[in-house]
């Protein structure tokens, strides 16, 4: 593999684990908004539960992508597609940054 290549597969790799970090959290805010939408009475355990679960992923979405990034990671071992699991890596590490950045804002707001 030529040296531009392999950076262009690194690039591929980071961008994908961008693109699933904002589609996780587009998802969970379309659930939260389909729950919310539902007009349930507050006493539905199961709709609060859901909801505290939802927010909680996007919130906490670099843990949450350990779900997504783990399997992808051994399908790209697998495949020998190595520049492409460093930047997956790299993508992941990115957005698990932005993420504690984020929630150390949150927490200074609200002290």
């Amino acid at each position: 593999m030529t040296q531009s290549n392999e950076w262009r597969m690194i690039v591929r790799g980071i961008l994908l684990a961008i693109l699933l970090a904002i589609t996780t959290i587009g998802i969970a805010a379309l659930l939260l908004f389909i729950l919310q939408r539902l007009g349930l009475p507050p006493r539905a355990e199961w709709a609060f539960s859901a909801a505290v679960i939802l927010n909680a992923a996007v919130y906490f979405i670099g843990i949450t992508q350990l779900l997504y990034i783990i399997p992808l990671v051994v399908v790209f071992w697998r495949q020998r597609r190595f520049a492409s699991m460093k930047g997956l890596i790299i993508g992941a590490v990115l957005v698990g940054l932005i993420d504690l950045a984020f929630l150390s804002y949150l927490v200074n707001q609200f002290r």
